[in-house]
C-alpha cells in the first residue's frame, strides 16, 4: 500500500492568500499574491474530505486529553492523521523547490549570472554569534545586484546538496499579481457599503503552472475510525475545493511525481534545508536543539515506532529498546527573515469567526549545518531530518519540511 498520495490543484481563477496585515476597506491594501502554506493547503484538503462523509463541524467542541492534560478545542476528530507535503509548484512535467539561501549570485567566464555557495567558516576568536552557533555563514563573492531566481528543479536542488555550485539558474514565469478593487459589503443587507472601496493582490498561475503536494494514508497500526467510511485523499480527484480566501476555488487532479531532493550522505558534516516554513519552540531555534547544539531526536526503527509508542502510552515494556542517540552539533544557520503565519478561524464566532494566534516562522530556504561525531552519527541525523516534517508546532499539517546534503568547512575565521 503507498504512503502518500500526490495530487495536483489548479485554480479556475485567481488565488488570494494574504498576510497578515491588516486589511479594511477605505484604508486597507491586501497582499494577497503569496505563494499558498501548507497549513493553507491542509485545511482546504481537509475541509474536502469532512464534507464527503457529511461531518463537517459548524461548531468548536471541547479538546482532547493526552498525557492527563487537556489540549485546546477543535472541530472535529475525523482525518487528524492527515499530513500534507507542498504545495510546489509544477511546470510542465518539472516540480520545483525554494531556493537554499545560502545560494548567491555570481559570474562565471562567460559573464553569466550562476548559483555559488555562501562560505561556513569556524570562528577561532569571541564573536557576537548566538549560542549555540560557532562557524559564521558568508558570502565572499564580488557584491552585486543579480538575483537569482527563488524556485530551483530538483535536479539543480540535488546538485547544490552533493556540495555544488557554479550552475545558472533559469528564468522562471510561474505566475503573475493582479491587482483588483473591491467594495465593502453590509453583512445585514448584503448590498455594497459608500465609499468603502479596497485594493488587493491576487495571484494568477500561469496557464501551464500547477500546484503539486502529497497527502499521507491512514495509519495501519490501528484501527480507523469508523465515521471516515474508508475515504482517501485520492477519492478527491475531480473534486472542486476552496483554497484560500475570496472564495477562490480549483479542481483536485491525480498528481504525477512529487519526489523530494535526495542524496547519500557521506562524511560527517549535514546541512538541513527547509522546503517549508518552519515554527520553532525557540525562535530561529528548533526545540529539538540542545543549549549546547546537541541533537536531541533519536533514531528507531521505523517499523518498530508503533510499538514503542504504543508502549509508552500504555505504560508497559520497554519503550526505549532499540532507540539511539543521534551524536551531533549545529554549528551554523543561515535564516531568512521572519514568515508571519495565523489565519482566521470561521469556528470561533458564530457569525464572523476569530483570528488566529499570530506566530513568526523560520521561512523555507533556511539552512541549518551540523557536525556529527562519526558518519554513522551523520547518516542517522539524515534519517531523521530528510523528507520529514520537523516543525515543533504544525508539523502534522507540513510546516517544517526539509532534505539534507552535505557541506565543507571553507577555513578558520579571526
Amino acid at each position: 500500500m503507498k504512503t502518500r498520495t500526490t495530487l495536483d490543484f489548479i485554480p479556475t481563477d485567481t488565488l488570494f492568500c494574504r498576510d497578515q496585515r491588516p486589511l479594511s476597506a477605505g484604508s486597507g491594501y491586501g497582499h494577497g499574491a503569496n505563494w499558498p502554506l501548507p497549513t493553507i493547503l491542509h485545511s482546504a484538503v481537509r475541509t474536502a474530505l469532512l464534507r464527503e462523509v457529511g461531518t463537517l463541524p459548524s461548531t468548536q467542541k471541547a479538546g482532547y486529553n493526552r498525557a492527563g492534560k487537556a489540549h485546546g478545542s477543535f472541530g472535529s476528530e475525523l482525518f487528524n492523521w492527515l499530513n500534507i507535503h507542498g504545495p510546489f509548484p509544477v511546470k510542465g512535467d518539472a516540480v520545483y523547490f525554494p531556493r537554499p539561501l545560502d545560494l548567491v549570485p555570481s559570474k562565471n567566464d562567460a559573464a553569466d549570472t550562476v548559483a555559488k555557495l555562501l562560505q561556513v567558516i569556524s570562528q577561532t576568536g569571541t564573536s557576537n554569534l548566538p549560542a549555540p552557533l560557532t562557524h559564521v555563514v558568508a558570502n565572499c563573492e564580488t557584491p552585486s545586484k543579480d538575483k537569482l531566481e527563488d524556485w530551483i528543479n530538483r535536479e539543480c536542488f540535488e546538485k547544490y546538496l552533493k556540495g555544488e555550485d557554479g550552475f545558472p539558474l533559469k528564468k522562471l514565469e510561474l505566475w503573475d499579481t493582479e491587482h483588483r478593487i473591491g467594495v465593502a459589503l453590509d453583512d445585514e443587507t448584503e448590498t455594497a457599503k459608500d465609499g468603502q472601496l479596497y485594493a488587493a493582490e491576487h495571484l494568477r498561475l500561469r496557464p501551464d503552472v500547477r500546484l503539486r503536494f502529497s497527502c499521507s494514508q491512514p495509519p495501519t497500526h490501528k484501527n480507523g475510525n469508523a465515521t471516515e467510511n474508508g475515504i482517501l485523499p485520492e477519492q478527491l480527484k475531480g473534486e472542486m475545493i476552496q483554497l484560500g480566501g475570496e472564495a477562490r476555488f480549483g479542481q483536485v487532479q491525480a498528481g504525477g511525481e512529487l519526489v523530494l531532493p535526495s542524496i547519500e550522505i557521506t562524511g560527517t558534516c549535514v546541512k538541513w534545508v527547509l522546503l517549508t516554513p518552519a515554527i520553532f519552540k525557540h525562535g530561529w531555534l528548533p526545540g529539538w536543539i540542545g543549549e549546547k547544539g546537541e541533537i536531541l531526536l533519536k533514531t528507531v526503527v521505523k517499523d518498530d515506532r508503533a510499538k514503542f509508542r504504543r508502549n509508552r502510552r500504555e505504560g508497559t515494556g520497554n519503550h526505549d529498546a532499540g532507540i539511539e542517540e543521534i551524536k551531533a552539533t549545529l554549528v551554523a544557520a543561515c535564516i531568512g527573515k521572519a514568515q508571519v503565519i495565523g489565519g482566521w478561524d470561521l469556528l470561533g464566532d458564530e457569525k464572523n469567526g476569530t483570528p488566529k494566534a499570530t506566530q513568526l516562522a523560520v521561512p523555507s530556504g533556511s539552512v541549518y549545518y551540523f557536525k556529527a561525531a562519526s558518519e554513522t552519527d551523520a547518516g542517522n541525523l539524515a534519517k531523521a531530518l530528510q523528507g520529514r516534517c520537523r516543525s515543533d508546532f504544525f508539523g502534522e499539517k507540513g510546516l517544517g519540511l526539509g532534505v539534507c546534503g552535505i557541506w565543507k568547512e571553507s577555513g578558520k575565521g579571526q
